[in-house]
């Protein structure tokens, strides 16, 4: 089976109790967990995008898929992720990047498509609504990060999603937590 996985690729900056980490984050972890349940057949391809600095920390995952669909770009988004023993853990995005661009030829030949909004920012309506237009198969939407709004500070906070029936209208499948 062939899978489209996309979402933006982004370095975790993780304050845990007094210590401070760097780690890959975003759809990172997607591929890791599609990795884990594919078979020696399967193809795994990854629609993201990466740059030269921070390359290296996604080097040993990403060589095991297809990176046809992944772009290189001046800086990648990093967020600033602090984790409190109690409710959510507080995001603050230090770089925001731009929508993704979308693979647009023979989209069928994937058995399925996975879209983690991992930025907010990963892809447009407009996006979306092309890529249901041109694929018949399975869509399935993590909201992820695409409930939360950036606030001056660039702190996410949750919030309503403008428009939700018509990126639904768009998808097979719905995950999202009880915040989300």
């Amino acid at each position: 089976m062939n899978f489209l996985i996309i979402g933006h690729s982004v370095v975790d900056k993780i304050f845990d109790k007094g210590i401070v980490s760097i780690k890959p984050g975003g759809i990172f972890y997607t591929v890791v967990s599609f990795l884990s349940q594919m078979q020696r057949e399967d193809k795994l391809y990854l629609c993201s995008q990466l740059d030269d600095k921070n390359e290296t920390i996604f080097k040993d995952v990403y060589d095991q898929i297809q990176k046809d669909f992944i772009s290189k770009v001046d800086s990648i988004p990093q967020v600033e992720l602090i984790i409190d023993n109690v409710g959510e853990r507080k995001e603050t995005y230090s770089q925001i990047s731009q929508n993704l661009t979308l693979p647009k030829d023979n989209l069928n030949r994937f058995d399925g498509i996975l879209i983690n909004m991992i930025s907010g920012y990963d892809i447009s309506l407009s996006q979306l609504i092309e890529l249901r237009k041109n694929f018949n198969g399975i869509i399935y939407f993590d909201v992820h990060t695409f409930s939360r709004g950036i606030d001056k500070n660039l702190k996410r906070i949750f919030r309503r999603i403008e428009n939700f029936n018509k990126w639904a209208e768009c998808i097979d499948i719905l995950q999202a937590n009880e915040s989300e």
